[in-house]
């Protein structure tokens, strides 16, 4: 019969034999990058050695002086998007909180300059009510009009009226009475989207 230490000590050996084997491996990738294989079936990259040569060098540098120059003037207002008459290319595409306004060919009759107005909700909700703020200048960037225009409005508390998700629908159109010129200036912004 084996003694109490002899039993301990082959106890302890094969304790040290299977943690010898359940050590972490390194394998080398045919790429030439290192895996580590863990004992619990995981693994990692083995993290590279840094070679000093390719450390960058660090030198102090003295500091380049900057010749002073004087300041760009910032224009405030801006003449805005071109509107021609007879072009058949839309003017403008605004956007705000999903729902897309185009600004479609402009129209001038009878002393009136019309812009028709396209709609796409985008959105996940209904729009009830869609307003925006248009400014109209001349070639000169001086503005001839300038108002607010409720494109899109449906009635409350009847959902057969409202501007549904994901659907499409002609806008009013925004008029202007002005003179009549070749190209007009239009700014233009969106400043009310109503959603329920």
């Amino acid at each position: 019969m084996l003694k109490k230490t002899q039993l301990c000590g082959i106890a302890i050996a094969l304790l040290a034999s299977t943690s010898a084997s359940a050590t972490d491996q390194t394998i080398t990738l045919n790429d030439g990058r290192q895996v580590i294989l863990h004992d619990n079936f995981t693994w990692q990259y083995k993290p590279q050695a840094q070679d000093p040569a390719a450390e960058p060098n660090l030198k102090a540098t003295t500091a380049i002086p900057v010749i002073a120059t004087t300041a760009i003037p910032v224009i405030k207002d801006s003449k805005g998007v071109e509107v021609k008459l007879g072009n058949d290319k839309p003017i403008q595409q605004l956007n705000n909180s999903g729902l897309d306004v185009l600004l479609t060919a402009a129209q001038y009759t009878n002393g009136t300059l019309t812009i028709p107005t396209m709609l796409t909700n985008q959105n996940s909700k209904s729009v009830v009510n869609v307003t925006l703020n248009i400014r109209l200048s001349d070639s000169n960037g001086q503005t001839i009009a300038q108002d607010d225009f409720t494109i899109w409005r449906s009635i409350n508390r009847m959902p057969d009226t409202y501007f549904r998700p994901k659907t499409q629908r002609e806008g009013k159109p925004i008029t202007f009475t002005v003179p009549k010129a070749k190209h007009y200036f239009i700014d233009a912004k969106i400043t009310d989207v109503d959603m329920r």
